[in-house]
């Protein structure tokens, strides 16, 4: 007789379980059905959302912020101003904006950052509130 091996483990969540079939449907612990190797981990370039992908194909929106350009981020932002605007000095830069009386989206339209990148901005260093996750 051949010994099957019947211990299985998810590639998405990590649970490992005896299955009584050589090829289970679903994991038992996180319920996917793409349990065997490893998941496609999404990025939203506009909102910074990671999730899972539930096929085998790219989503058409992020789920969480709905843009359709998640992949490639909003038009009219250049990678290089974002790039650039994540150091110190960036933010250095988007508290004076906001202590001289500029409001968030408009240093957001200047600068070329995101809004939730701003908004964290001036939440942790003058409001001195942690940024949202």
């Amino acid at each position: 007789m051949d010994v099957v091996d019947r211990e299985k483990s998810c590639g998405r969540c990590g649970y490992t379980w005896n299955s009584h079939t050589d090829v289970p449907i679903r994991c038992p612990h996180c319920g996917t059905y793409h349990w065997q190797g490893k998941p496609q981990v999404n990025t939203c370039a506009v909102c910074h959302h990671c999730w899972y992908s539930r096929g085998l194909k790219s989503p058409l929106r992020c789920p969480s912020c709905k843009t359709r350009s998640w992949i490639r981020g909003p038009r009219g932002v250049q990678r290089s101003a974002t790039t650039s605007m994540e150091g110190g000095n960036a933010a250095s830069d988007i508290v004076d904006r906001y202590l001289a009386g500029n409001g968030c989206v408009s240093i957001a339209m200047e600068t070329g950052c995101s809004l939730s990148m701003v908004v964290d901005v001036v939440r942790t260093a003058v409001t001195g509130e942690s940024p949202r996750m």
